[in-house]
């Protein structure tokens, strides 16, 4: 009976694997994201922390070995790409940014619904913990709907505002175009919203498709966008808990029990360290800038609220997207804004949500 068993490659074997892994001394896991390692919070937990973490405690509780492949950048799923390959057992362990799935991951990236959130990380994490806690629909529904299970979430950074062009008053950004992805697009006032993303940002900046973009300043110099737009605007549009690690379920269902709990336990941790590695992104984010030459400000408490206040609508509309669709929209917004507000957040614009 075989020594080692690679869990992707059983999906057409489960009663072979299975019976296999009952003597198995090694488990061999493929584990990825759809981005580089390094450039955003999530992949940067996933490698330095997750990956080696797993090994160490599976080693050193359990009489198992593990070997973990890591294949991140698109190796073998896109962005868009990465659910739906760990649904499908190429990878077994995903790390999914929601934000690249509108219809699977819809109601799980609603902190993008609330703009002018907490820029802190750790209590974003907190409260949007909490959420998927009130609503366990959240997370029950990958392994319902996609053969999946959730192990858990993790922030990205602050979101900010990096230009071509200075500015401090709103109204500064009309006859402008600023691009952002998804969600967020629709935060873009005064100024034309374009659809984009932070891999064709540098050459479209470059080349006048758009002149600024929805970042985080951390992703401002590590896609080196500091060299053709050295603006950048710390906003506060706030932390968003957009990311997920799951696995799949034949795989899942394969593992021997101690092995489930600590995968578990590291879900649940993963999302504390994750915001650990958001709150530092901010602050290294903004003084590296700097000292790239970049023209870093803040914007004015008045124009933060005329911000917030021309957005005001957004949040009881996307909640009422979020009814329409059947899903208890209106709840998980309000929980979550007396859960961040129960952190000490004060919004520029407190939202209402029928």
């Amino acid at each position: 009976m075989p020594k080692s068993v690679t869990f992707s490659a059983c999906l057409g074997a489960a009663l072979m694997c299975g019976t296999a892994l009952a003597s198995a001394e090694t488990i061999n896991l493929r584990m990825g994201s759809g981005h580089p390692i390094g450039l955003l919070a999530y992949t940067e937990s996933a490698h330095e922390w997750f990956a080696p973490e797993l090994k160490k405690r599976i080693e050193e509780r359990t009489d198992h070995t593990v070997n973990i492949q890591e294949l991140h950048s698109g190796q073998v799923a896109k962005v868009t790409e990465v659910l739906e390959a760990t649904r499908d057992g190429i990878l077994d362990i995903g790390f999914i940014s929601l934000i690249f799935e509108p219809s699977n991951g819809y109601l799980q990236t609603f902190t993008l619904f609330l703009p002018f959130n907490s820029p802190d990380a750790k209590a974003v994490t907190k409260a949007a913990k909490a959420t998927f806690e009130k609503f366990p629909e959240m997370h029950t529904v990958f392994e319902t709907e996609h053969n999946q299970k959730y192990l858990g979430g993790s922030c990205l950074e602050n979101y900010g505002l990096g230009t071509n062009f200075a500015w401090t008053e709103l109204e500064e950004l009309e006859g402008h175009k600023i691009a952002g992805a998804g969600t967020n697009l629709d935060w873009i006032v005064g100024a034309t919203a374009v659809a984009s993303n932070l891999n064709e940002a540098y050459q479209s900046i470059q080349s006048g498709v758009y002149e600024g973009y929805i970042s985080a300043s951390a992703w401002w110099h590590t896609f080196k966008l500091n060299e053709v737009a050295p603006h950048f605007t710390k906003t506060d549009f706030g932390a968003q808990y957009l990311n997920a690690v799951t696995i799949n379920k034949q795989t899942w269902d394969r593992l021997p029990e101690d092995v489930q709990e600590i995968l578990t336990e590291m879900g649940e941790e993963w999302a504390d360290v994750t915001a650990e590695v958001c709150a530092k992104n901010d602050a290294e984010g903004l003084e590296t800038l700097r000292e790239l030459g970049v023209e870093v400000t803040e914007i004015s408490p008045e124009a933060k609220v005329a911000w917030a206040t021309a957005l005001k609508d957004f949040p009881n509309r996307m909640a009422g997207e979020l009814n329409s669709r059947g899903f208890k929209g209106s709840e998980v917004l309000n929980f979550y804004i007396e859960q961040i507000e129960a952190e000490g957040h004060e919004w520029p614009h407190r939202y209402a949500i029928d």
